[in-house]
């Protein structure tokens, strides 16, 4: 083999491949020919060994440099990074009255002559001729890598050729740099490139306060020259249109500079045995670690990743890796989901169906169990099968979010039974808190797990905190920071490319500073550095190599960076408004790499130096395309590009964006949305809908006060029929959940006689059913149901299968509140049956639970257990907490009836437990009512009066007409004093006469005779049996005239004596209880003995 062909494989770092070459008789002038199969049947096993082996045969045709982008006769506006130079003759006041005009337009000439020649010379632009003065550019319209340089040249050589002329002339010049908006200026009748910024006005001043024969530059100037600058510091100054004083250098001269190259990875070898070891300790114990590797920008986190990679994989693990994104992620490829594809076999480029297959295949696989499906399809944002829609969205967000966290879980357990994992997450300084938390949920699977967790992270910003490591429950965790390289790592980078001037090699690794991307960036740069060192900025790098391009490349990429870093190359296409996108031309460019499908700057700096050179009305132009490449597809990405766009539309895209996330209960994602929304101009009905948006998250969340606080902003601005209708149903749903219900239904009044003026049945039918909502924990029957009545009708005449669930649920309740159980049990029957055959998930939750306890009433117990074992499988398996709050109450009622005292505690407490977290007063009070009962039923007495209390003070406050007699009377079974007991029956009676709901009249009336049957108060135990009996006239209960009668017995037995008799009727009522599987009815234990006769 020749040594070329030897040296060419070494420069790709692949002299392995060396002999293989050798043996098939491969040498340069066969290479052009072979493909990406001939490779694999040599030996090249590595896919990416294959393509950068082909991507380099492809480069061997390509000239050895690229011609320089030609401006076009009139060149755009852009916004570009430039060095400013002016030129002041000096004396010229005096030198022109001492002469005629001809001899001073003739001195003039000269001076414009030495000093044009000598900008042009060193690559400038003469931008204008100003009385006696010159101002000259240098990176505009063309950049060159070291502009700052050329400047500081040219100005050193304008002094030295002055005094040559005759008469010798001198001058004082001022040089300055910084962003400018370079185009066409003027009018229609003249025009002139030019440039507008800080840095031109800041040259000029300069060059005022410079003395002839001097050159004054900015400290920035004197920075970006680095070692060529010899000078010295004139101090600071104040400059006239510029809010801070500038630090002003004098130049003397210009040291000798040097040249240099490219170069590849190399070094970190201690790092990287660090992961060797990690990886051997891994497959010895199958446990994993997690490692944060941080690093400054650009300082190669990337590359050493791509290292860590490869050694993983030459051990026989398997990669899955992600991207955290600041901007531009699509929809469905954030860095978590992309790990989850990766596990699941699918490709970046793979269409959804090929994702819902891949679900399906996880599942049969066993990699997932079934009820994980829908948060699977939910994590790769894929539409949810028929049925799991309603249910997934019925999920509060904190269920949603622990559901996809426990398949990505399940995912990396079943992966690594197969072969050890290697995780990599990049760029988490960018990552939102679900995807930190979901880093941590993958760390703490590692210690269990063959699987390792590499993340890298800046320095600054890195979000991995002692909260962070807590969380992931003992992982084994190590943070390693990556320091800038050292010169002889530098030196060794660049070693194996030849023919470069080693000063000039020497100048990049110096200016690098370590890091690996600017010395990437400067060695790429290499063919146009000829005398001259580099800029200080990465942007000057990357404007100069997007100057180095044909327009076409320069162009793309300009136009991908308002993508972001990762793109789709279809994207891209429809942004620039072509059908064919040149890949190869923008990969050879080297500022572009695929990765995947999809395209992806070589550094997030390059992306925002590239963007940092569009001007605004490009951006916006720009960004106007991207987002409506995402209409349809991707609200909030097409909200985002419409904000950066500046687009009056942009607060109206949020919102829109915002709303589609609240439905499927994305709280948030949607809340950053609404809030950047609220600070853009919008027009007053879409900020009203904005303040509804973030008050219904509130709500959502059962934060009701501020839910009623950001309502509140939005009746302010409610205008039409329509807003004020929409605002005021907010403030009484927030009302209700507050137990503010004479707040809420005034406000359904303000809302009620909106909807009349503007006939808007559908608000008519939503206000009806709230309504009757309220009116239900207030005991106000008929209006309960009259407004279910209306919301009904209305429901049926617009065909809405949700309003007519609700209003059947409402006269269930009205009937519930009048304690005919009988009829409550037909309409909650038909609301549980029209929700499921609409799918109405959290509709068919609720009403199971109301149907549950209304049968178990009625004396159908079993039945009505079942149904509300139901009711808790469907909320919890979507995380519906209210719904499964209600439900474990209403077993608990349900297993108190058939005797079983233990289940019935454990219900309640439950029941209790999530109502307390959700911030449910109402429903707290209820499930603590029950539980006292049940302590006391159990001889718990000190506990009983403990819950009791707690009970009656949260019921008394919060749901005094629902649950507060009950709670009366459930306290005082619990106590032995009977002006304690008389005393809260009283309080219960009263608030019985308000009105009720029809259960605190079944509790109280029942608690209340097996008070006196304990106290031996005969006559008032029969006489609250009167008043149950009295009560359910209207549709007797079989299981409740049973508990009269046992009450009517017990206290006639206590009174007259036990006789034969009695034990007859005793024995008939336990057989009617025993009928209906009753072992303890609402009095109490149907084993209570006989009292003694009074004396």
């Amino acid at each position: 083999m020749s040594g070329d062909l030897k040296d060419w494989l070494s420069a790709l770092g692949l002299s392995d491949y060396a002999r293989a070459f050798t043996d098939n008789k491969i040498d340069l002038a066969i290479l052009p020919e072979l493909t990406g199969e001939d490779l694999r049947e040599i030996g090249v096993t590595a896919v990416g060994d294959r393509r950068r082996l082909l991507r380099a045969i492809a480069e061997l045709d390509e000239p050895e440099t690229v011609t320089p982008y030609q401006p076009a006769a009139e060149p755009e506006p852009a916004k570009r990074q430039v060095t400013v130079l002016f030129a002041d003759l000096t004396g010229f006041t005096k030198l022109s009255s001492e002469r005629d005009a001809e001899d001073v337009h003739a001195l003039l000439n000269a001076f414009f002559g030495k000093v044009d020649r000598a900008v042009e010379k060193y690559g400038g632009r003469i931008d204008k001729h100003i009385g006696d003065a010159v101002m000259a550019v240098f990176g505009a319209p063309i950049s060159h890598t070291n502009d700052t340089e050329r400047a500081a040249r040219a100005a050193l050589e304008i002094h030295a050729a002055l005094p040559t002329l005759d008469p010798p002339l001198s001058c004082h010049i001022g040089i300055a740099s910084g962003q400018v908006i370079a185009s066409n200026t003027g009018s229609a009748a003249h025009t002139e490139y030019t440039v507008t910024g800080d840095g031109v006005n800041l040259a000029s001043r300069l060059t005022d306060i410079s003395a002839p024969g001097e050159t004054l530059v900015s400290h920035d100037i004197q920075r970006a020259l680095g070692p060529l600058f010899v000078g010295e510091a004139v101090g600071t100054k104040a400059i006239k249109g510029l809010n801070k004083d500038v630090e002003v250098w004098r130049l003397d001269r210009l040291a000798r500079n040097i040249r240099a190259r490219r170069h590849k990875f190399v070094g970190r070898a201690r790092e990287l045995s660090l992961f060797s070891a990690t990886f051997d300790r891994c497959k010895q114990h199958g446990k994993g670690e997690v490692h944060i590797v941080l690093g400054e920008p650009g300082i190669g986190k990337t590359h050493f990743s791509e290292q860590v990679a490869d050694l993983a994989e030459s051990l026989s693990y398997a990669l899955h890796s992600g991207v955290v994104m600041d901007f531009g992620t699509r929809e469905g490829h954030s860095a978590i989901q992309s790990i989850a594809r990766s596990l699941m076999g699918l490709d970046p480029s793979d269409a959804r169906s090929a994702g819902a297959d891949a679900v399906r295949q996880t599942i049969d696989r066993g990699w997932v169990s079934p009820a994980g499906s829908a948060h699977l399809s939910a994590l790769l944002d894929l539409e949810q099968e028929p049925g799991l829609a309603e249910v997934y969205a019925a999920m509060d967000n904190a269920a949603r979010m622990r559901g996809r966290r426990q398949v990505i879980e399940d995912l990396l357990r079943a992966r690594s039974r197969e072969t050890p994992l290697l995780i990599q997450v990049e760029d988490i300084h960018w990552a939102s808190p679900e995807i930190l938390t979901q880093c941590c949920q993958i760390a703490a699977a590692t210690r269990d797990l063959p699987c390792v967790l590499q993340m890298t992270s800046r320095v600054e910003g890195d979000p991995i905190d002692r909260n962070w490591e807590m969380a992931t429950d003992g992982a084994l965790i190590s943070k390693l920071e990556l320091s800038p390289m050292g010169d002889a790592q530098a030196r060794k980078l660049v070693e194996e490319f030849t023919a470069i001037d080693p000063e000039l090699l020497e100048t990049c690794v110096r200016r690098a500073g370590g890091n690996p991307l600017f010395l990437e960036q400067l060695l790429r740069n290499i063919d146009a550095l000829t005398r001259e060192t580099v800029p200080g900025s990465i942007q000057g790098i990357v404007q100069s190599r997007l100057d180095g391009l044909d327009r076409g490349s320069r162009t793309a990429i300009q136009s991908a960076s308002v993508l972001g870093q990762r793109f789709a190359p279809e994207i891209l296409s429809f942004v620039l408004g072509e059908n064919q996108l040149d890949i190869a031309a923008l990969t050879r460019t080297a500022l572009i790499r695929e990765t995947g499908s999809d395209l992806m700057f070589a550094h997030a700096l390059i992306r925002d130096g590239s963007y940092a050179t569009l001007v605004k009305s490009e951006r916006a132009r720009l960004h106007e395309q991207a987002a409506r490449w995402y209409e349809g597809t991707d609200a909030t990405l097409r909200a985002r590009h419409l904000d950066r766009a500046g687009a009056p539309t942009a607060a109206q895209a949020y919102l829109h964006a915002a709303e589609n996330l609240i439905q499927s209960f994305q709280f948030d994602d949607a809340n950053p949305l609404i809030e950047r929304a609220l600070e853009l101009p919008a027009p007053p009905d879409v900020r009203l809908d904005l303040y509804c948006a973030r008050a219904e998250i509130h709500r959502l969340q059962g934060r009701s006060d501020d839910a009623l606080r950001e309502f509140g902003e939005a009746a302010v601005l409610a205008e039409s029929d329509e807003q004020i209708c929409r605002v005021h149903v907010g403030l009484a749903q927030a009302a209700r959940q507050a137990s503010r219900y004479q707040d809420a239904l005034n406000s359904l009044d303000i809302a009620e006689a909106a909807a009349r003026r503007s006939g808007l049945e559908r608000d008519l039918a939503q206000i009806n059913y709230v309504r009757g909502n309220i009116y239900f924990p207030l005991g106000r029957v008929q209006d309960a149901m009259d407004s279910n009545e209306i919301a009904l009708t209305l429901a049926r005449k617009l065909g809405s299968a949700r309003l007519e669930v609700g209003a059947l649920s409402g006269f269930g309740d009205a009937n519930f509140m009048n304690a005919t159980m009988r009829t409550a049990t037909s309409f909650y029957s038909q609301a549980v049956e029209r929700a499921r055959e609409h799918g109405l998930v959290r509709d068919l939750a609720a009403n199971l639970h109301n149907l549950s306890v209304a049968r178990s009433y009625t004396g159908d117990v079993t039945q009505g257990r079942a149904d509300a074992q139901e009711a808790i499988e469907i909320s919890r398996k979507y995380f519906a907490f209210v719904p499964e709050c209600v439900a474990q109450t209403c077993l608990g009622v349900a297993c108190t009836f058939q005797g079983d005292l233990d289940g019935a505690r454990d219900a309640f407490a439950r029941s209790a437990a999530i109502a307390q977290r959700v911030g449910a007063k109402r429903l707290e009070a209820q499930a603590l009512e029950h539980l006292a009962r049940t302590q006391a039923y159990a001889g718990e007495v000190s506990a009983a009066r403990e819950t009791g209390q707690q009970a009656v003070d949260i019921a008394l406050e919060h749901g005094r007409n629902f649950v507060g007699p009950k709670a009366l009377s459930a306290l005082a079974l619990a106590l032995d004093d009977p002006d304690q007991q008389d005393d809260l029956l009283a309080q219960g009676a009263a608030i019985l006469a308000e009105g009720c709901v029809g259960h605190s009249h079944l509790h109280f009336y029942t608690d209340a005779g097996a008070v006196m049957l304990a106290r031996n108060g005969w006559d008032r135990a029969i006489a609250f049996a009167d008043d149950l009996a009295a009560f359910t006239a209207a549709e007797p209960l079989p299981m409740v005239d049973l508990s009269i009668r046992q009450t009517r017995i017990l206290a006639e037995a206590g009174r007259a004596g036990v006789d034969p008799r009695s034990h007859a009727e005793f024995d008939a009522l336990q057989s009617g209880f025993a009928q209906m599987g009753i072992s303890r009815s609402l009095t109490g234990s149907l084993d209570f003995p006989a009292p003694e006769p009074a004396e």
